[in-house]
């Protein structure tokens, strides 16, 4: 059943159409606030149409989002030469597809799945097996981006030295990235419905197992995207590159703000929670050419659109957008 080229530490549950059992899984509007019992439940999951995922497939094929893939897996050589030595802890759901490009960009380095949420960290569970798979190998948790730095202060809680790799780090929170500015990746649309095969993990038994996850029919199956993004990851594959002068450390950057920020955490919440108005750094022409996925989720979710919103420079970000909430 895996739509991906390494194991997903998750316990699969029995099968559910998110469409009709839409009672299993949180509503669009509840949001986190600090209590654990949020992540007992998994997000929503939109059924999204085939023109959508259409127009999803025609982005994947982005040169800056390539060149920040290399990026990343040369950082990893520099700290690591030899990728044998190296496991890769994807987070699902965004690291997945990039742990799927950086072991085809570094040959010898493995992956696996697994789950993490803000205020219970890193499924130890999942830990252990990754530990029992592959136990002389250098742990190396990947994401897609770092948002607000709320998954990087939960592996440091976890393991002060673990290391964090993303494609895409606008705030500085990560060990190893790709690009520090607020870069849009396409995979930010790819759905547990359409490109993994099951929900967003949950937990039971108080994390005593692994989280668990609903399996979806496959019929909602997307496996052109999964095969068109793998086809373009570019190459060839890495070898040992020479070491660059030690880099002066820059603490994170980090302001307080109740709105969703950057491009890719605004997909996020097109796709599985309840955006109240979206804003755009940029005028309405560059936003609209620029990116027309986040467009194109706004106008389906009726969500209106502000441009030209300047203060949105200094939170480092290009886009960002307010929530609806239940109180």
């Amino acid at each position: 059943m895996e739509l991906w080229p390494f194991p997903i530490l998750a316990r699969l549950q029995q099968k559910v159409d998110p469409v009709q059992d839409r009672h299993l899984f949180r509503p669009l509007d509840r949001a986190y606030d600090g209590n654990s019992t949020f992540w007992a439940l998994p997000s929503p999951e939109p059924d999204l149409d085939h023109p959508f995922w259409d127009t999803v497939k025609q982005n994947l094929h982005d040169e800056p989002i390539q060149i920040a893939a290399v990026a990343l897996a040369k950082e990893i050589l520099r700290w690591e030469p030899d990728p044998k030595k190296i496991v890769f802890a994807a987070i699902l759901r965004a690291g997945v597809p990039i742990a799927d490009w950086l072991c085809r960009l570094l040959p010898g380095s493995s992956a696996a799945a697994i789950s993490l949420f803000v205020g219970l960290g890193p499924d130890s569970a999942a830990i252990d097996a990754i530990g029992d798979l592959y136990p002389d190998r250098k742990l190396v948790f990947v994401d897609g981006w770092t948002g607000k730095g709320g998954v990087a202060r939960e592996i440091r809680k976890w393991q002060a030295d673990a290391k964090l790799a993303v494609l895409i780090d606008p705030w500085g929170w990560a060990d190893f990235a790709g690009c520090r500015e607020d870069l849009f990746c396409p995979t930010a649309c790819f759905t547990g419905l359409a490109t993994l095969g099951f929900s967003r993990t949950f937990t039971k038994d108080n994390g005593r197992n692994l989280y668990s996850a609903y399996r979806f029919p496959e019929k909602y199956h997307r496996k052109d995207l999964i095969r068109t993004w793998q086809n373009l990851c570019p190459g060839p594959p890495l070898s040992p590159v020479p070491a660059e002068p030690e880099k002066l450390h820059i603490a994170p950057f980090f302001q307080k703000t109740d709105l969703r920020l950057h491009t890719n955490e605004v997909c996020r919440a097109l796709i599985n929670a309840a955006p109240e108005t979206l804003y755009f750094r940029a005028a309405p022409s560059s936003a609209s050419s620029c990116y027309p996925l986040l467009h194109l989720l706004a106008e389906r979710r009726g969500v209106p659109i502000k441009y030209d919103a300047r203060f949105l420079r200094d939170l480092k970000t290009h886009a960002a957008c307010t929530l609806k909430t239940d109180g």
